[in-house]
C-alpha cells in the first residue's frame, strides 16, 4: 500500500494498494449494521436469480418472433444483453462484497469491475437513447426510416454504442484521467481522482446521462406532438347546409336537394319573410316556430386520412417510455447524489439503497414487457408453449 499526495491546491492524500493481500486486509463497511448487509446481499442474489432468466427469456422470444423482426426489437435484444452481462459480471462480486465485508477479488478484478459496471450503465442509456430516435424518425420522418435503418446500418449502430460506451472509461482504466481504485468509505471499487486530483465524473455524468435523456425527453414530446397534430388533421369534414332561395338551380341546371331544417322556442309570433312556418302552441305565452329552409345538403369530399401511428406504435412508445422512466428512477439517484451530495458514503443507508436501485435495472426491464406490451406477451407465451410441447415429446 502506498500513500501519494495530490498535486492540487486541496493536497488530497491518496491510498493505492499494490497487491492483493492489501485489498482483502481492508475493512469495508464498518458502520453498516449486518442486517443492512444481508439485506442488500439479498437483493442482489434476488436480482441475479431474476435477471438472468428473465433477460435471456426476452432475447430468446424476440430473436424467434417474425412479427417482432424490426430495428426496434434489435436494440432492445441489445438492451436484454447488456443486462445479462451486467447480472453475470458485476452482481455476483457485489453480493459476495456485501457479505464478506473485504474486497477478496484481487487488483485486476478491482480495476476491471468499475469499467465493466460503469461501461455496462453507458451501454444501457445509449440503447435507449437509440430506441427513443428510432420512435422519433419512424413517426415523425417515415419517408427516410427505410434508409436510415437498414440492416448494415444497424449494425454500425450497435457498434458504435458499445464502443463509444467502453471508450469513455478506457481512459481512466488506462490511468490516464483518474482512476479505478478501492474506496473503503463506499465500499467498492470506483472511479476515483488520479495524482494530479483529476477525475471524469462530471463530464461522464453529462455525456452518459444528462445529454441522452434530453434527447430522449425531445424524442417523445415531438412523437406527442405529431400523432397530436395529425390525430386533429384526420378528423372526417361534416355536411354543410347552407339556406338559399327556392328553385335555385346550379350553373349546370341541375336542381340541388334541399333539406334544412331548424327548430326554435320564440315568444314572438311574426315570421321571418321568405321562410314557410308552422305555429305549434307550447307552454303559456311561447310558441314553438318551426322555421323549414330549403337548402343544398352540400356533403363534402371525404378527405384522404393522414397516416397515424397504429395501436401498436402507441403501445410500444409506453413500453419505451416505462423503459426510460425505470432508468431515471433506478440510475439518477446515485449519480446525482455523488455529485451533489458529498458525504452520502458516510450514510449507510442513502449508500445502499442508491446501489440497490442502481442494479434492479438488470431485472426491471422483462417485467415491463410482460406486463405492458401484448406483443411480448405473445412472444413469450409462444416460446413457452414450444417448450412445453419439446417436454412432452421426450
Amino acid at each position: 500500500m502506498t500513500l501519494v499526495n495530490s498535486s492540487s491546491s486541496a493536497n488530497v492524500t491518496q491510498v493505492r494498494y499494490g497487491s492483493d493481500a492489501e485489498l482483502a486486509a481492508v475493512h469495508l463497511f464498518q458502520n453498516y449494521s449486518d442486517s443492512l448487509l444481508c439485506f442488500a446481499t439479498v437483493c442482489c442474489v434476488i436480482y441475479t436469480v431474476i435477471g438472468i432468466p428473465g433477460n435471456l427469456t426476452t432475447i430468446v422470444a424476440l430473436a424467434r418472433c417474425r412479427k417482432l423482426r424490426n430495428a426496434t426489437a434489435i436494440f432492445i435484444i441489445n438492451l436484454h444483453i447488456c443486462e445479462v452481462l451486467f447480472c453475470v459480471l458485476v452482481l455476483p462480486i457485489t453480493a459476495i462484497t456485501f457479505a464478506q465485508k473485504h474486497w477478496t477479488h484481487g487488483v485486476v478484478v478491482c480495476r476491471l469491475y468499475p469499467l465493466v459496471k460503469y461501461s455496462l450503465n453507458a451501454v444501457s442509456i445509449l440503447t435507449i437513447l437509440a430506441i427513443a430516435i428510432n420512435r422519433y424518425v419512424i413517426v415523425c420522418h417515415p419517408l427516410r426510416y427505410p434508409k436510415i435503418y437498414k440492416r448494415r446500418n444497424l449494425s454500425i449502430m450497435l457498434l458504435a454504442i458499445w464502443i463509444s460506451a467502453f471508450g469513455l472509461f478506457m481512459p481512466t482504466g488506462f490511468g490516464v484521467y483518474g482512476r479505478f481504485e478501492l474506496e473503503p468509505e463506499g465500499g467498492f471499487c470506483t472511479m476515483l481522482r488520479d495524482s494530479e486530483n483529476r477525475s471524469p465524473k462530471t463530464l461522464i455524468l453529462w455525456f452518459s446521462f444528462v445529454l441522452p435523456f434530453m434527447v430522449i425527453v425531445f424524442c417523445y414530446s415531438r412523437i406527442w406532438w405529431v400523432v397530436r397534430q395529425t390525430a386533429k388533421k384526420s378528423q372526417i369534414a361534416r355536411p354543410t347546409h347552407l339556406p338559399i332561395g327556392d328553385d335555385q338551380q346550379n350553373v349546370s341546371g341541375n336542381r340541388k336537394p334541399y333539406v334544412s331544417f331548424d327548430i326554435s322556442i320564440s315568444t314572438n309570433s311574426s315570421t321571418e319573410e321568405g321562410s314557410s312556418c308552422t305555429v305549434t302552441p307550447t307552454e303559456e305565452g311561447e310558441r314553438a316556430v318551426v322555421r323549414i329552409f330549403k337548402a343544398p345538403f352540400r356533403l363534402t369530399r371525404k378527405g384522404v386520412r393522414p397516416k397515424v401511428p397504429t395501436r401498436k406504435d402507441k403501445k410500444l412508445r409506453t413500453v419505451i417510455a416505462a423503459i426510460m422512466i425505470s432508468y431515471c428512477v433506478t440510475h439518477m439517484p446515485i449519480m446525482i447524489t455523488r455529485l451533489a451530495y458529498k458525504t452520502y458514503k458516510m450514510d449507510p443507508i442513502a449508500n445502499i439503497f442508491a446501489h440497490l436501485l442502481e442494479y434492479s435495472a438488470s431485472c426491471i426491464n422483462p417485467l415491463i414487457y410482460g406486463l405492458m406490451s401484448r406483443e411480448y406477451r405473445q412472444a413469450y407465451k409462444n416460446l413457452f408453449e414450444c417448450m412445453l410441447n419439446k417436454i412432452l415429446r421426450r
